[in-house]
């Protein structure tokens, strides 16, 4: 059951405001996203700047998708370092959770990269007779590269009260995944998409593998390239006593010297090294004697 309540005449969900009452820094955050997001599907990562963020960039992460399912924290404020108890900047996202909840956190970034959607997850501590159980809130927020493909999540992560002692590890009470459905913004990234194929298609020295020739070379040829029939002729097919090594020619008939010829002229041979027209269509092998 949704419950609403009312605030200066709207209607406000109870949730979304107990949330951002508890989780002040998740809210900010995820409204910076939203609002760098301006009618697009996702924003991208060029797009986010520290100081849009301002006093909650201690609850900001930054994540790397490196594998399906897996992500490396790339940069992490201080409040996540404190939760850890420890430098937490290259390590995995799953650090973060108790082992029983890491196959969910695994599902749960592959749909944000590959969907993609928004993820908030709703955690809670370990029991620990040293340490109360704290309530936490982790958000995970899609960015897309240079490219057009999800590899980087901007993150916030924060804890409701202040952790006796560290490290802390985390399990899901629950979760809710949103796919981002804009349609303008699908349809403008995907026109984006497709300038991008065209303007690369375009460029001098691309070819389209469709086999439509750039603009730019529309006017050059391709070069020739000669090909050396290394089939045996007739001749070579009746006689079994003979192999059939065929030699190139140039455009002009005249055979290449074989490597037999050139062995021996580099040894010494008494007889010049001779290149004569070629003696039949097909190939031979030439014995030489040597010294």
């Amino acid at each position: 059951m949704r419950t609403e309540y009312l605030k200066d005449d709207n209607v406000v969900a109870l949730a979304a405001a107990r949330r951002d009452r508890k989780f002040p820094a998740i809210a900010v955050i995820e409204a910076y996203w939203h609002g760098l997001r301006n009618g697009r599907l996702m924003p991208t990562r060029g797009d986010v700047d520290p100081r849009g963020i301002g006093d909650k960039l201690s609850y900001a992460l930054i994540l790397e998708r490196i594998a399906p399912g897996h992500a490396r924290i790339r940069l992490a404020g201080q409040h996540v370092n404190d939760i850890l108890s420890m430098e937490v900047r290259g390590m995995p996202l799953s650090a973060l959770f108790t082992p029983d909840a890491r196959a969910e956190v695994q599902e749960t970034l592959e749909t944000v990269f590959t969907t993609p959607a928004e993820a908030t997850l709703n955690l809670r501590s370990e029991a620990d007779t040293a340490q109360k159980t704290l309530d936490a809130q982790l958000i995970l927020l899609p960015l897309k590269d240079i490219h057009g493909n999800v590899t980087r999540v901007l993150g916030a992560f924060q804890v409701d009260g202040t952790p006796e002692r560290g490290p802390l590890r985390f399990g899901i009470r629950d979760l809710d995944i949103r796919p981002l459905t804009v349609a303008h913004g699908a349809a403008q990234d995907g026109n984006e998409k497709e300038r991008r194929q065209k303007r690369d298609i375009a460029r001098p020295g691309y070819w389209d593998i469709r086999g439509a020739k750039s603009s730019a070379r529309s006017n050059v040829e391709k070069p020739d390239v000669t090909r050396v029939d290394i089939r045996p002729t007739e001749a070579a097919r009746t006689r079994k006593d003979e192999g059939h090594i065929m030699r190139p020619s140039g455009a002009s008939g005249v055979r290449v010297p074989g490597l037999a010829e050139l062995a021996a002229s580099f040894h010494g041979a008494q007889q010049p090294l001779r290149v004569g027209a070629q003696a039949r269509p097909g190939g031979h092998l030439r014995l030489v004697k040597q010294d």
